[in-house]
């Protein structure tokens, strides 16, 4: 692998986490990802889990987005992600993340606040040698956006 492989795929993440699906631009998505690419663990599929209203955890990226993500960025509007750490060797990039959305709709069970929530994500993406998305995985801070949302007094 050459850095400029390594260097595209880097590219790549970006354009997906800071643009594509902060803007629910699937066409792009959809370009980026090949078209049976997992999803190994879904960013909330935890706290969605624990609060009753399951969204998929994994299966396929391109079918989780229009049943996992459509609903989450409907409710987290005005979406942000801004890359802290990235390493990209060859056909892997590992990165962690910080969101920030506004809270307009019910998520995960909790009535919209109007306010803005903010997390940290870690993500690991597989690629192909043409440079699409081939596999990913995502683990997000859930606990710290469930306080956020007034969980914690909920809950415990």
């Amino acid at each position: 692998m050459t850095d400029s492989t390594a260097q595209r795929n880097l590219d790549n993440t970006l354009l997906l986490l800071q643009d594509a699906m902060p803007n629910g631009d699937f066409d792009l998505i959809r370009s980026l990802v090949t078209p049976d690419a997992p999803i190994r663990r879904a960013g909330f599929a935890d706290l969605y889990a624990l609060t009753g209203d399951a969204i998929p955890q994994g299966g396929n990226f391109v079918e989780w987005l229009e049943t996992g993500w459509k609903v989450l960025s409907g409710v987290l509007t005005d979406q942000t992600a801004q890359a802290r750490d990235i390493v990209a060797s060859g056909n892997t990039v590992m990165l962690q993340f910080h969101m920030s959305a506004l809270h307009t709709g019910t998520f995960a069970g909790a009535p919209a606040t109007g306010k803005r929530v903010e997390w940290d994500e870690i993500g690991v993406l597989h690629f192909d040698d043409d440079g699409k998305i081939t596999d990913l995985w995502f683990m997000c801070q859930e606990l710290g956006l469930a306080e956020q949302l007034g969980y914690r007094t909920r809950l415990g």
